[in-house]
């Protein structure tokens, strides 16, 4: 099941939502356009190639008895 779920994880891997007040502490936000601005931000903040290889690192499940 878990194999299923996250065997296409790293094609559905995303940029983060920017809030607002993020975009607006940037130096230059007022020459940017928003969504370049936001764009910019977003990427910024990504790690998209540590996030690939978490999901590529083995995965253990450990349940404790009560």
């Amino acid at each position: 099941m878990w194999k299923a779920g996250t065997a296409d994880a790293v094609s559905r891997l995303c940029l983060p939502d920017v809030d607002v007040k993020a975009m607006r502490g940037l130096k230059f936000h007022e020459a940017l356009p928003e969504r370049l601005a936001m764009a910019t931000l977003a990427t910024r903040l990504s790690d998209l190639d540590s996030a690939t290889a978490v999901l590529a690192e083995p995965v253990r499940f450990s349940i404790q008895a009560k």
